[in-house]
């Protein structure tokens, strides 16, 4: 699957139980943090709750240019199965 496409599902699928903040890495390696987000076919628009250093609140991303997403919040790991993810092997 195409790394685009897997972020592109990931935020579809974010649940309501899951804060939507975090830490977006891009592929030039710059950090957005950000405390809401809206997606579209082809990008991402995180909101950030505090300006940058060049005064911008809101950054528009390409899904290809997402490498990794950090979230800040205390969540239980039962909760990412909204986002297609799945405990594997023995749950102890």
């Amino acid at each position: 699957m195409e790394k685009s496409i897997c972020w592109q599902v990931l935020f579809q699928r974010w649940p309501d139980s899951i804060p939507k903040q975090g830490i977006a890495v891009t592929s030039l390696n710059e950090s957005i943090t950000f405390s809401n987000f809206q997606i579209s076919d082809y990008a991402v628009l995180f909101e950030r709750d505090r300006p940058d250093t060049m005064g911008a609140r809101s950054v528009i991303v390409p899904w290809e240019e997402i490498a990794a997403v950090k979230l800040t919040s205390p969540i239980e790991s039962a909760q990412f199965q909204d986002m297609g993810f799945r405990r594997v092997g023995k749950v102890s």
